[in-house]
């Protein structure tokens, strides 16, 4: 009953079943250069991805994520590239991007009272433009050869992006957990009205939500611009879905409250065990989003029985 409970233990199930039919097809699937493979590879969206599961648990959701870790990557590459500024200005800067695009969100979503579907999805284009702006629609490159002799580094066997994520990850999983402004972000995904009601500064908290997933995404574009050696305008395509699925099979409310870091975890992986899985077995790529669409609706369905059975949903 208490692994019921749990929001991300029907895709923690998923998730294990999966291990063991592609290890049981391919032995080298659980190496340890295939696990810190398949590590590495969901980091970046990973990041992403709990600024989403924290967005999605407050009641919002940003459609922007992977335009704006565009512009954080051509920021920092200009400031290293074109300025020839020390990286941690380079990486001030690139932040300080994103943080303003998650105010703008945040202006536009609680003032001028625009769905933040729509206010985001804007955005989206918007601050894709201004990231080609910045490029002339071009990589910069080369960024100094220590750039990417860091993004090339294998701490532990995996990555400096990863254990980032990591670490982002238990933050959020203790936010969520132990803090009182976490305690507010489901209080709010739960319910607006309510919230108010009990003097919940509720725009407040969906601000910091939302300059919060714009700053992770800004982390993630750096990571990517330390792993290529370049500022790129065309980073992030499509990780705002990637991290949206991988909240959604992990258990984390598309309508607030709901959700774990755990779970989102769970989600994660089970996305990037089936694009390696698949490969590894001689599948064609082409079916990747085929099986993850499938998981996902089936993730959707055991959440839906779940809540049903321990009747979660009058909470």
């Amino acid at each position: 009953m208490d692994l019921l409970k749990h929001s991300g233990s029907g895709i923690f199930i998923v998730l294990v079943t999966l291990v063991a039919f592609f290890q049981m097809a391919d032995p080298i699937f659980l190496s340890p250069v295939n696990v810190a493979t398949m590590l590495r590879a969901l980091s970046y969206s990973g990041i992403i991805a709990v600024g989403m599961a924290l967005c999605l648990i407050s009641g919002m959701i940003d459609l922007s994520v992977g335009s704006t870790a565009a512009l954080a990557s051509v920021v920092f590459g200009a400031a290293l590239k074109f300025y020839d500024l020390p990286v941690i200005a380079g990486v001030a800067l690139a932040i300080g991007a994103g943080a303003l695009v998650g105010i703008a969100n945040s202006v536009i979503i609680l003032r001028f009272k625009v769905t933040p579907f729509i206010a985001t999805i804007s955005m989206m284009f918007i601050v894709r433009s201004l990231a080609n702006w910045v490029s002339n629609g071009y990589n910069i490159y080369p960024l100094p050869d220590w750039v990417l002799h860091a993004g090339e580094a294998r701490p532990g066997g995996v990555s400096w992006a990863f254990i980032a994520f990591l670490t982002i990850a238990v933050l959020g999983d203790l936010f969520l957990r132990f803090s009182l402004t976490g305690f507010l972000f489901r209080a709010v995904g739960s319910d607006r009205e309510v919230a108010k009601c009990t003097e919940v500064d509720v725009d407040q908290v969906n601000t910091i939500g939302l300059v919060t997933i714009a700053i992770l995404a800004a982390i993630a574009g750096i990571f990517i611009s330390f792993m290529t050696n370049a500022g790129s305008p065309t980073v992030g395509v499509g990780w705002e879905f990637t991290a949206i699925t991988a909240c959604a099979i992990g258990g984390v409310s598309l309508f607030g409250y709901h959700g774990s870091i755990f779970g989102l975890f769970c989600g994660l992986a089970v996305i990037q065990v089936i694009n390696n899985g698949i490969v590894m077995i001689g599948i064609s790529p082409y079916l990747q989003g085929v099986v993850i669409g499938a998981i996902l609706l089936a993730a959707m369905y055991a959440d839906i029985k779940r809540r049903t059975y321990l009747d979660l949903d009058r909470i």
